[in-house]
């Protein structure tokens, strides 16, 4: 069912939030955030790293990234030029980050692969 509502997030209309979805060749991430100079995902998947995961501008100001997880659960957020760190605006879940806000959790079950 999880994987039913996250593809609804994918086809929602410009910008609306998206859900992150498992595709054949990983996660995908999506942001909008047209005024950003850049965006990134950190995560329990590389160590909340705010460089290791920038994710690509389409010209609408929607910033996507597709990340080979493994099955599990991953909290992740999203890092605004290099400094600021967000909460995901839809998350399949989420969980406190220990610093006032909150982190979203995505689900990669075995059969999403």
């Amino acid at each position: 069912m999880a994987a039913g509502v996250a593809a609804l997030g994918v086809s929602c209309a410009a910008g609306a939030p998206a859900v992150p979805v498992a595709t054949p060749a990983g996660v995908r991430f999506v942001l909008v955030r047209p005024e950003a100079r850049s965006v990134a995902v950190a995560g329990s998947f590389n160590g909340w790293s705010p460089s290791a995961h920038p994710m690509s501008r389409e010209r609408s100001g929607t910033w996507s990234l597709v990340v080979p997880l493994p099955p599990g659960e991953h909290a992740f957020a999203f890092v605004i030029d290099g400094t600021d760190w967000i909460s995901p605006p839809v998350a399949e879940d989420f969980v406190d980050d220990r610093f006032g806000s909150k982190n979203g959790v995505v689900i990669v079950r075995p059969a999403d692969r």
